[in-house]
């Protein structure tokens, strides 16, 4: 089944903005004129996607706005998001995502809408994205088996024989959410900082293989602070 949904999680301070996001989470930043996260709904939506959900936390009055603009929008509030990370937001979409599969994507990201089409189209039923190992900053490194599959990830370039990096797209089928979440609600108190992609990772070794795919010729980038946001408004294009 083709995912209709989408979770986008937005939740962070966005501390590394300085004072950019004193007053509003870092997917309201622009790029090229336009908030990131308005672009992420806007390719969504084009790309056939049904049902938007937000995971909010910082500043989320912006995103309950954004949902009032758009009716495929709607937002979960993560109550710990000053003290947790993204899985925790993720888990909190539980009842929103409601056993469907769905595209998982991070609110500071731009990319081309090929990125969400050819997930949709893909007949594997759980895909992580990446592309080439480029990046020159912080990155989350994938390692892929003779198969395909997710075998390893980790900032520590060292760590792993990367095969790309994150882009931060994924595709994940509702058994396989269940995994994540329900691991992830036995060991919540004790890994509050815990990462979805180390989830998926786990979830990937003990429940059912994700799909690695590489998109060596997509244009994306991940901004995390004002040089980013600087080098990919002069380097990243856009359809």
């Amino acid at each position: 089944m083709k995912p209709e949904i989408a979770v986008i999680m937005a939740a962070g301070k966005g501390t590394r903005f300085g004072s950019l996001t004193a007053e509003m989470p870092k997917g309201f930043i622009p790029f090229k004129g336009k908030p990131m996260v308005i672009r992420s709904v806007e390719a969504l939506i084009d790309a056939g996607i049904k049902e938007i959900i937000i995971g909010t936390g910082y500043h989320r009055e912006h995103y309950e706005r954004l949902a009032e603009r758009f009716p495929e929008v709607k937002t979960v509030f993560s109550p710990r998001f000053a003290d947790t990370n993204s899985m925790e937001t993720l888990y909190r979409c539980r009842e929103a995502i409601a056993g469907r599969p769905f595209l998982l994507l991070e609110s500071d990201i731009v990319y081309d809408i090929s990125a969400l089409k050819t997930l949709i189209d893909d007949p594997h039923p759980d895909i992580m994205l990446i592309t080439p190992v480029t990046k020159f900053q912080d990155q989350y490194y994938v390692d892929a088996d003779s198969s395909g599959n997710l075998a390893g990830c980790s900032t520590d370039k060292s760590e792993v024989s990367p095969s790309g990096e994150l882009v931060g797209i994924h595709k994940i089928s509702p058994g396989f959410y269940k995994a994540m979440t329900g691991s992830y609600s036995r060991t919540m108190d004790e890994e509050p900082k815990l990462g979805y992609e180390f989830q998926i990772l786990r979830t990937a070794k003990s429940y059912c293989p994700m799909h690695v795919l590489n998109m060596p010729r997509l244009q994306w980038y991940e901004i995390d602070d004002t040089s980013d946001l600087a080098y990919a408004e002069k380097n990243i294009a856009l359809t």
